[in-house]
């Protein structure tokens, strides 16, 4: 399905399937979506795009979601885009850690169709609005 809008989702994740899953989820809902697999490559990203909202897994190889929330947030202070993880993790120490690191939202893996388009529309409601903890 083509996007209805130009709103940019990026899906960071090192699991192909889970970013073909993001990119279907995201594009039934009228979105255009990127994926990339790894934090760096999101970095380099983010030097010529501007997503609306970062869906980021946070068990990676190399760069973990926390350390990529930080990296964002650091080195794009004004980016205004929400990032929500995706992840089987959910400790509470998980969770301070996310938010912590410059993270807005969690949506649980494996991932629902509903859940996580409902996170997306209040986050894209909201991105003018965006503060982080960093």
């Amino acid at each position: 399905m083509p996007a209805v809008n130009d709103l940019l989702i990026v899906g960071v994740d090192d699991d192909p399937k889970s970013l073909v899953l993001l990119k279907r989820i995201v594009e039934s809902g009228g979105y255009k979506f990127q994926g990339v697999s790894s934090g760096k490559d999101l970095l380099k990203l983010l030097k010529s795009e501007k997503p609306r909202i970062i869906l980021l897994d946070i068990m990676m190889p190399d760069m973990n979601g926390f350390e990529v929330a930080l990296n964002v947030r650091t080195h794009f202070p004004n980016l205004g885009c929400a990032i929500i993880y995706v992840t089987a993790r959910q400790s509470e120490e998980d969770l301070r850690g996310g938010v912590a690191a410059g993270g807005n939202d969690f949506v649980l893996k494996p991932v629902n169709r509903e859940k996580l388009m409902s996170r997306v529309e209040k986050w894209i409601g909201r991105a003018h609005n965006i503060k982080t903890a960093v």
